[in-house]
């Protein structure tokens, strides 16, 4: 079993987003990967044949609420690919963090009860807020409350790729700003998508002193990034129950990615946590 911790499904916003419709120029990461054909056709029944080909089960559907070209993906049309397809996807909630931290406590509450969805997905570096740009705000601790009275986990996306994407700082987008949150909300799960890179060893220093901090590297643990192998390396001797798989479709294609991650050496039993036991626990589906 394989659980895909950052799949975007081409849905009817979505394809209109940078993911979808800008080429390599854009995404550097995609050199040497040739895009699904699922992301050409925007089809989402060849995107489940792809996932079947790959050997994932479930994809993670992080919602997006962020400044353009990266837009916001409407949670709703998350919900609607879940309730047709609920055996292959579930959600995270997107929160705009431009809108008024009542609305934004309403939506999580929402999107948690009503749609059960699996956790609440953050990106303050990117936020439609200018004034927003890290995750470490303490304008932002009402979200982290809310997630520890729901009991789900928070996913909090960090890489200067991203960043610059944005049109914002580099700097900005180090993982040291995880470390006040995780030290004032011990309790709470904080997933770290893009696992920070390329500040890959700020990220394992947080994960190393903070146990309630998961890396997901994603799109970075190919072979052709600088960096990669640290991530293995911890997850071999540190984080083998939180660190996860993730493809970054459509940036990245599905079959090639899980070989990639097969690809690297794994000691016993840990490439199996980042594969899926991981993700069971984070999402409470364990």
């Amino acid at each position: 079993m394989i659980i895909d911790m950052r799949l975007r499904p081409p849905l009817p916003t979505w394809i209109k987003q940078a993911q979808f419709e800008i080429g390599n120029h854009y995404y550097p990461t995609r050199k040497g990967f040739l895009r699904p054909p699922s992301a050409e056709k925007r089809s989402l029944p060849l995107l489940l044949q792809e996932m079947d080909a790959a050997g994932i089960s479930l994809g993670v559907v992080m919602g997006r609420q962020s400044v353009e070209p990266l837009g916001s993906i409407p949670n709703d049309e998350i919900a609607e690919c879940i309730r047709q397809h609920p055996t292959r996807f579930v959600g995270w909630a997107g929160i705009d963090l431009a809108m008024p931290m009542d609305a934004c406590l309403a939506e999580i509450n929402r999107c948690v009860r009503q749609l059960k969805f699996k956790g609440v997905s953050i990106e303050p570096t990117i936020s439609r807020d200018p004034s927003l740009i890290r995750a470490d705000d303490r304008r932002l601790y009402p979200i982290y409350e809310e997630c520890l009275k729901l009991d789900v986990p928070i996913n909090i996306t960090l890489s200067a790729a991203l960043q610059m994407q944005g049109q914002r700082r580099y700097e900005d987008s180090t993982p040291n700003q995880i470390c006040d949150v995780a030290r004032d909300f011990p309790k709470l799960d904080i997933h770290i998508a893009h696992a920070g890179w390329p500040m890959v060893m700020d990220m394992i220093g947080v994960a190393f002193i903070f146990p309630n901090v998961w890396v997901s590297p994603d799109q970075y643990l190919i072979k052709q990034i600088p960096g990669a192998l640290e991530y293995v390396t911890a997850a071999n001797n540190y984080f083998e129950e939180r660190t996860l798989f993730g493809s970054s479709y459509p940036s990245k294609p599905l079959a090639e990615m899980v070989q990639e991650y097969r690809g690297w050496n794994w000691k016993p039993g840990v490439l199996d946590a980042v594969f899926s036991k991981n993700a069971l626990r984070l999402m409470r589906m364990a």
